[in-house]
């Protein structure tokens, strides 16, 4: 436990989940009651990547296989702005006993058209998530950039960064002219000096909506022309702007990280223009 202690509070967190983990797959086993519980680790997922286990979570139980997520820190403040989420989650001290359980990555449900369809997403945003979302009808473009955690540890830019600018530069060739431009990022102030002249060439206006998760996630979700990078949330942004926008033109790199299985994102809907050859 001592060394533990030692290490960053989101590694320490993940190894001491992964260790609870490994102590009770065995009891897992024998676990048989008539629901599921996704255990989420404490640290290390986040808004995108929850929306997949809720995902899963609603089909199984539309289908009649009761199925919910284990609460985590910094779940709450979508419960406000999303509230159908709620009902799909569980609280620590709410989990039985017999709730059968799954761990790790395996089930995480991020793969298009193999882990979840196209019928089950629709329906999951249709139900709990499109209600929410304020609908932008207009001819403004939304860039949707990801910095972050992705930029400021050495761990993950080794695993996630790119030519970020080279990309949105040729996506906005794809996307065609704009008379406006929302720029949304957890990093506006790279994005002005890094992007902002670029973004001035193709539009007469240029917005930076300022920094807060949920604002942020209303404006990717709610466009009609997005363009995305590699993240969940981007991803997330353009499934439903799918369902809210027959004509919706969605943007997106193939490039998502440099893993032992490739580079390529395996969370892209196929109707999207994705792009190619920045990795």
């Amino acid at each position: 436990m001592s060394e533990l202690r030692r290490l960053p509070a989101r590694i320490a967190g993940h190894l001491a989940w992964r260790a609870r983990r490994a102590g009770t797959v065995v009891a897992d086993r024998f676990r048989r009651g008539d629901r599921t519980v996704t255990m989420t680790p404490p640290v290390g997922l986040r808004f995108g990547n929850w929306l997949y286990l809720w995902l899963q979570a609603h089909e199984s139980s539309a289908a009649g296989r009761p199925w919910l997520v284990l609460e985590a820190p910094g779940m709450n403040e979508w419960f406000d702005a999303f509230p159908g989420l709620r009902e799909l989650t569980v609280a620590r001290d709410e989990v039985r006993f017999h709730d059968r359980r799954v761990w790790g990555e395996r089930f995480w449900n991020q793969k298009f058209g193999e882990e979840f369809s196209r019928r089950a997403l629709d329906a999951f945003i249709a139900d709990v998530l499109a209600p929410h979302i304020p609908v932008d009808d207009s001819d403004t473009v939304v860039v949707n950039v990801r910095r972050g955690d992705y930029y400021a540890q050495d761990h993950l830019r080794t695993r996630y960064a790119f030519d970020q600018a080279g990309y949105i530069a040729d996506a906005l060739e794809r996307i065609g002219p704009a008379a406006r431009i929302r720029l949304v990022s957890d990093d506006p102030e790279w994005c002005r000096e890094h992007l902002g002249v670029l973004l001035s060439h193709h539009a007469d206006e240029v917005v930076y909506e300022p920094r807060g998760a949920v604002g942020n996630f209303l404006a990717v979700s709610g466009s009609r022309k997005l363009i995305g990078t590699n993240s969940t949330f981007s991803y997330w942004g353009g499934y439903i702007a799918g369902v809210l926008h027959s004509d919706a033109r969605i943007v997106m790199p193939r490039f998502h990280a440099r893993t032992e299985r490739g580079t390529d994102a395996y969370h892209l809907d196929p109707s999207w223009t994705i792009i190619d050859g920045y990795h």
